[in-house]
């Protein structure tokens, strides 16, 4: 029976291009490929990288007083104008989203590592996400405040962890003090560690608050970026 052939052939097909798309969502694009192709173990050591952390300033009892659907809602529409903004930065690629909190880094698949440039890049992410959650609270009649910290080191380890569900990941100290500037940030303005701020203070941004802040036992200076 030809028909029935060519139909189930059509939806192999048809449903392969599904999981094609779905997987182009979850890995980078230059990852793709390599897992299509069943590669199992896909690593790679980065010199140097800018990581980013955001997340929304009081969300538990923010999320504990509203409808589960108003909830998801707003961060599916935080989420997306983030992924719009990191579109337009060609050094970043979006590592994860946890509940709240969005993470992304600079100068991972750079062919010419750059740290100035990805430092650069990154901050700026950062400034263009708190000026997007007002223009957002102005939309759905909201006061929502986000934190955002920033820190460039290096090497990271990066790759594809699971076969099944693969996510990509990336591991190294240098993220353990990005999330440290997130956590000790002040709400609406780019928390960056004294590595970002010497790559970036010769650009056009507003430094203030020059800060130290208690990292593991150790005292660690941090600046502020203002919007």
């Amino acid at each position: 029976d030809v028909t029935q052939a060519h139909n189930y052939n059509t939806l192999i097909l048809s449903e392969k291009q599904n999981s094609d798309k779905l997987l182009e969502t979850i890995l980078p694009p230059s990852l793709v490929g390599r897992v299509q192709q069943g590669e199992k173990n896909i690593s790679l050591s980065v010199q140097s990288a800018s990581i980013l952390f955001s997340d929304i300033v009081s969300f538990t009892p923010w999320c504990g007083s509203l409808p589960a659907e108003k909830v998801m809602s707003t961060l599916n529409i935080l989420f997306k104008r983030m992924d719009s903004i990191l579109d337009t930065k060609p050094t970043m690629t979006k590592i994860k989203c946890i509940g709240d909190c969005y993470m992304a880094a600079g100068g991972i698949f750079a062919e010419i590592n750059q740290p100035a440039l990805h430092a650069q890049e990154v901050v700026s992410f950062g400034l263009l996400s708190i000026k997007e959650i007002l223009n957002i609270n102005k939309e759905i009649h909201e006061n929502l405040r986000i934190r955002v910290g920033v820190n460039t080191g290096g090497p990271i380890v990066a790759g594809v962890l699971g076969i099944g569900k693969p996510t990509f990941e990336i591991i190294g100290p240098a993220i353990n003090l990005a999330q440290q500037m997130e956590q000790n940030g002040i709400p609406m303005k780019v928390h960056i560690s004294n590595s970002v701020y010497e790559l970036i203070c010769g650009f056009n941004f507003k430094f203030s608050n020059r800060r130290t802040i208690e990292c593991k036992n150790e005292k660690v200076e941090t600046y502020l970026v203002e919007p």
